[in-house]
């Protein structure tokens, strides 16, 4: 994986590794955006898939963006880009939220991180091949992006929710009565999360 990628998630992915099925279905106060710890993943593998479409789309049809980005998507990019922050309490796209999942425990929630982030990084590798520095793909907030701005966004989102991650962890260890309920709560009503989401 590519070390821009690679820095961000494998001390998540570790982080993760770590947490038992219980800690992981925990709903936090509103004080940590209410998901629990399996949903920050959940959300993030949808976000490294949503990038990994967009990317091979781009690629079947040889086809940079053509859009420009709006002055709001330059300076918001800026942010993320150079300044490697994002704001927090923003509220995410619909199609970025974890509806309805497989409740899984942190060795298994790793793992997929992990296949997700490797899948994207492979692709945004065959960008580079076919695009070079031009953009390779459009985002819906930070408008086209080349290849090494799609590891960067990636990367400080992932760190983004590391605290996000930490904060529903520390939260379920420390309410065991709803680590229980919640584990309870989730097995039998589980569905399986939809890939195109």
């Amino acid at each position: 994986m590519h070390p821009v990628l690679a820095d961000a998630v494998f001390p998540l992915a570790e982080h993760v590794a770590a947490v038992s099925l219980k800690e992981a279905q925990v709903s936090p106060a509103a004080d940590t955006h209410g998901w629990n710890a399996q949903q920050v993943v959940e959300h993030l593998i949808l976000s490294f898939r949503q990038s990994t479409e967009e990317l091979q789309k781009r690629l079947k049809l040889d086809q940079s963006p053509s859009r420009s980005a709006s002055w709001l998507q330059w300076i918001i990019k800026i942010q993320v880009c150079v300044f490697h922050s994002m704001t927090r309490g923003v509220s995410t796209s619909s199609s970025l939220r974890p509806r309805t999942y497989i409740p899984q425990d942190g060795p298994e929630l790793a793992a997929r991180l992990c296949d997700e982030a490797e899948l994207l990084n492979k692709t945004l590798a065959e960008s580079r091949i076919a695009f070079g520095m031009r953009p390779c793909g459009y985002h819906p907030v930070y408008g086209p992006l080349r290849v090494e701005e799609w590891r960067v966004y990636h990367a400080v989102h992932c760190r983004h929710h590391m605290r996000q991650f930490d904060a529903a962890i520390a939260y379920a260890q420390n309410h065991p009565a709803e680590m229980e309920q919640a584990r309870a709560a989730a097995l039998p009503l589980s569905k399986p999360l939809a890939r195109n989401q």
